[in-house]
């Protein structure tokens, strides 16, 4: 082997040897990646790393986790300096002197800075929770993609084989038609066949490429990764409807704005204390020409701002009107969560009874049927229509199928979505737990 290899390389320069060596390297990680099925949580996850969305619901959180921070900060306080010429003219020699130096702090002790920090703290906890439900919509969005996927691959796969049998046919029927056996119309029933299963191949190709550019778009996946998706199947298990109901007082969504209207009421609460001005403390020195020398006087004051004309009565109001408000979003957000999640259940145990009664009592007559047909024609014992019918019967009822299964994978991510549950552990429970 490794004569070989040394003989190649006489043969050929250096530079297209490394230039083979790295190519093989750099080849490795793509290999190894295409090698490895799609499943919709592995999908899930790559989207939740790459999404715009996941970012900028993060950035939501730090951005309140900034706000928290910054709601329990003091006023900042306040120095004063003054230069004149006061002493300078009465002492008679001129000049500028400091005569003045005062520092004064704002005291927030009407508890405006505690009701802040809370209303920053609630704030905080629905950016977490819309985070949360946030994944949730986007692993809906992941699940309308991968399933679209798969219904392209598994029509493809149905069109290549509906390609081939009117190959098989079209066969049959040149050997019928030179022995004799075939009329000139029938003959021309069997190329509409094969062509119409042409366009019919033409057309699922289109729609798998164009869902597979919309996966790999979605997923952030270069063209260099093969995607190879499992299989479309019936779904199950069905979860259980009383336990989906218990759980949504968890829901994320529901959640926030638990943790808005609670916001909203401390407002309320942070509106009524703003009521009262913050007091002032002031510490001051000043120098002076007393009794014919240059003294220094110290002090120290106390200032408030009286309300007088601004009670702050026009910001309570509105803080009352958004708490009840926030209380009526709240509030249809309940029943619109529970109407939803009732109605996707009750749609996703019909999809799946519909795809089991179809699978029994049309897609398994209909095979046999076509089977039957293409062996009695095979022998010269059913006509050209028949075995049309039964062709077209037939596939239709595969792809009608495939239909049904891929509805029901849809209608199951809603109902995930409408009770709140996620496929994958969101990264902010990790964090704190």
């Amino acid at each position: 082997m490794f004569s070989l290899l040394y003989l190649w390389y006489r043969k050929n320069s250096r530079k297209a040897v490394i230039g083979l060596i790295l190519s093989c390297v750099t080849s490795v990680p793509v290999m190894a990646q295409s090698q490895n099925n799609w499943t919709l949580k592995n999908s899930i996850l790559r989207a939740i790393e790459v999404a715009p969305e996941t970012r900028g619901a993060q950035a939501a959180v730090n951005a309140r986790q900034g706000a928290l921070k910054q709601a329990g900060a003091w006023p900042n306080p306040q120095i004063e300096l003054r230069t004149d010429n006061k002493i300078g003219k009465d002492e008679g020699a001129g000049g500028f002197d400091f005569t003045q130096f005062a520092f004064s702090q704002p005291l927030p002790l009407s508890g405006r800075i505690g009701h802040q920090q809370s209303i920053a703290r609630s704030m905080l906890n629905a950016a977490r929770t819309d985070h949360q439900y946030k994944q949730v919509l986007l692993e809906t969005k992941v699940a309308l993609h991968y399933h679209t996927l798969q219904l392209a691959v598994e029509r493809l796969h149905l069109a290549k084989l509906r390609l081939q049998l009117a190959d098989n046919l079209q066969s049959i029927g040149r050997r019928r038609a030179t022995a004799g056996e075939l009329s000139k119309l029938e003959r021309l029933r069997l190329d509409l066949i094969r062509e119409s299963a042409q366009q019919i191949m033409d057309k699922a190709e289109g729609a798998y490429n164009e869902a597979l550019s919309q996966f790999r778009a979605y997923l952030g996946l270069p063209s260099t990764v093969i995607i190879k998706l499992t299989p479309l199947r019936p779904f199950g298990p069905i979860p259980d409807l009383k336990q989906l109901i218990a759980d949504l007082t968890k829901h994320a969504k529901l959640q926030t704005a638990q943790h808005q209207l609670k916001s909203a009421r401390l407002k309320v609460n942070l509106a009524r204390a703003e009521r009262f001005p913050d007091l002032t403390l002031s510490l001051f020195n000043e120098r002076d020409f007393l009794n014919g020398r240059r003294q220094n006087v110290t002090g120290i004051g106390l200032s408030i701002s009286v309300p007088l004309w601004d009670r702050n009565s026009g910001r309570i109001d509105e803080a009352l009107a958004q708490s009840i408000q926030s209380q009526s979003k709240l509030q249809v957000i309940e029943r619109d969560l529970g109407t939803r999640l009732l109605q996707g259940y009750l749609h996703l145990n019909h999809l799946i009874q519909q795809g089991e009664h179809y699978r029994t009592r049309v897609l398994k007559p209909a095979k046999k049927v076509f089977e039957l047909s293409r062996k009695a024609y095979a022998g010269g014992e059913l006509g050209i229509l028949s075995l049309i019918d039964a062709n077209n019967t037939y596939f239709n009822a595969r792809e009608r199928y495939l239909e049904l299964l891929q509805e029901a994978w849809l209608e199951a991510s809603e109902v995930r979505l409408a009770a709140g549950r996620s496929l994958v552990k969101n990264k902010l429970d990790t964090d704190h737990e």
